[in-house]
């Protein structure tokens, strides 16, 4: 059997989970995401970052809810009425490290993203 590194990875019921960190991510298209992880269970906001067209949020602003299973997080997200978006549907994001993640199937229009993590909170004055 490998060895696997014991910071990133550990055993559960014969599955491997990759840890992942709750605080402040970016999108590479630069747009602002709070993820918290708790257990298995991901809580998610996400929404546009600041403009010349759109305010912080004022596109589109989602929530979201998922499971962490192995490497991968199935995640229910809906548009919520603070942008002009009224999206919703599910992703499947595969956990690369404890730091970076990547859209792998999507429905509802949330299209293919990556995320890094940058830090362990972040306030929306600081954007």
């Amino acid at each position: 059997m490998m060895e696997l590194i014991p910071e990133v990875k550990k055993e559960m019921n014969n599955f491997f989970e990759i840890a992942l960190k709750s605080g402040f991510w970016t999108s590479a298209g630069k747009n602002p995401f709070w993820i918290n992880v708790v257990g298995d269970q991901v809580f998610w906001l996400g929404m546009n970052s600041k403009s010349e067209e759109n305010d912080l949020g004022e596109n589109w602003c989602h929530v979201g809810y998922g499971k962490i299973t192995g490497n991968k997080i199935i995640l229910n997200w809906s548009d919520i009425p603070v942008g002009k978006d009224r999206l919703n549907g599910t992703i499947t994001i595969e956990i690369i490290n404890e730091t970076k993640m990547t859209v792998v199937d999507d429905s509802g229009d949330f299209g293919k993203s990556e995320w890094m993590w940058k830090s362990d909170s972040q306030n929306f004055s600081e954007l």
